[in-house]
């Protein structure tokens, strides 16, 4: 019997296939390579580090509520991790071509595409202008995890919601 739940995870893994498997080429290889780090450990942490140094004039806290929605969504991230324990496509699936080093961590829900809509909705909080650009880059990232080989659609999508929860909750209710 097809319930719900498994057309949905036969559609995760039919968009996953399109977007990993139909769309290769050299060149957005390279660019989905360098589009990724925009949602990683080593970016997310020298920008909020930026932010709290610098101390802008229009939000002098910005490092701080950025490193505070980073920590808790990616605690929340973490923690959904070892709870659900969904594998990741290419040891789910097999014969998937993955693009970055493997992970040893499990594939529900995605920390880069959590970290970078984070990053893009607590800037775009302050400087509303930028909103186009900063969400463009965390839909590449999102987009960039299902084509690299280690994330479902679903595992980035849920990444997204954590993402927008955190943000407008510490926004609106520590920050103002």
């Amino acid at each position: 019997m097809n319930s719900i739940a498994d057309k949905l995870l036969i559609k995760d893994v039919q968009v996953f296939n399109y977007l990993n498997r139909r769309l290769k080429n050299n060149l957005v290889n390279r660019l989905m390579l360098l589009i990724t780090n925009l949602g990683g450990a080593p970016f997310t942490i020298f920008f909020t580090i930026f932010f709290i140094l610098i101390k802008p004039s229009f939000h002098p806290y910005l490092g701080w509520e950025l490193l505070l929605v980073l920590a808790s969504s990616h605690l929340l991230v973490h923690i959904i991790k070892r709870l659900i324990n969904r594998q990741r496509p290419y040891v789910e699936l097999g014969n998937i071509e993955i693009l970055v080093e493997p992970f040893e961590s499990y594939s529900f829900p995605s920390g880069h595409t959590t970290a970078s809509f984070s990053i893009a909705l607590t800037l775009s909080f302050y400087l509303s202008f930028l909103f186009p650009i900063v969400i463009l880059l965390a839909l590449l990232v999102a987009i960039s995890r299902v084509y690299l080989g280690v994330h479902y659609p679903s595992d980035v999508l849920v990444g997204i919601m954590i993402a927008f929860i955190f943000s407008f909750l510490i926004h609106y209710y520590v920050f103002i």
